[in-house]
């Protein structure tokens, strides 16, 4: 990743929204070869996502590291998921920290969201 990526509302309130992060910006926690971006209700997250009442405080975080994307939960109280493709009704849900592939969809409360990589 070359230092820049948008992070999509995809259902809700905001759906279509982008939201654009940048190193040269000093959106999140840059660190080597790691990036952190924290998500949740409250303004101090990089990606506030305040009109859905079913995400916590500090809900999860978006990590790159080692070439990778990794998905956090922060033990919110709704739980983060990813999109389980075989089963609409069955979303996996996230202990810890899993593997995040970019366009994969995720959820944080009611929100569904997707990584998109820029070019």
């Amino acid at each position: 990743m070359d230092g820049k990526f948008s992070v999509m509302i995809m259902s809700g309130v905001e759906d279509g929204y982008i939201f654009t992060f940048g190193s040269a910006n000093g959106d999140g926690k840059l660190m080597e070869d790691s990036w952190t971006i924290t998500i949740g209700r409250r303004d101090e997250n990089d990606l506030c996502l305040n009109s859905d009442t079913y995400i916590s405080r500090h809900h999860a975080n978006l990590h790159w590291k080692s070439g990778q994307w990794w998905l956090e939960d922060r033990t919110s109280t709704n739980g983060t998921f990813l999109d389980n493709d075989e089963d609409f009704f069955e979303d996996q849900p996230v202990k810890g920290i899993v593997p995040l592939e970019a366009g994969q969809l995720f959820r944080v409360g009611r929100t569904w969201l997707r990584i998109q990589v820029e070019d």
